[in-house]
């Protein structure tokens, strides 16, 4: 929780949730590192989580090819804020 309060800010530690199978979670948006998420079970627990998964740019996805609307994050450095922002209600 460190990391993501020196990085984020002291707002975002309510909004984390450390999970190993990241379908029973209900959200609006999914930063990983792994091109395709299933649960912890063969489908997951749900079968079309309810977030939009944002692939998080690693040395072993880096050869994924996404297809939209599937979006990318570089890295850290990245325009984080502009996805974070564009799943907010207006």
């Amino acid at each position: 929780y460190a990391w993501v309060e020196k990085h984020f800010g002291p707002d975002f530690l309510e909004q984390i949730v450390l999970t190993r199978d990241k379908t029973v979670v209900s959200a609006d948006l999914l930063i990983d590192d792994r091109p395709d998420v299933t649960g912890k079970w063969p489908a997951g627990a749900e079968p079309n989580p309810s977030w939009e998964h944002v692939l998080f740019t690693a040395c072993h996805n880096r050869h994924v090819q996404l297809q939209p609307p599937r979006r990318r994050l570089l890295s850290w450095a990245d325009d984080w804020k502009a996805i974070l922002d564009s799943k907010r209600p207006r």
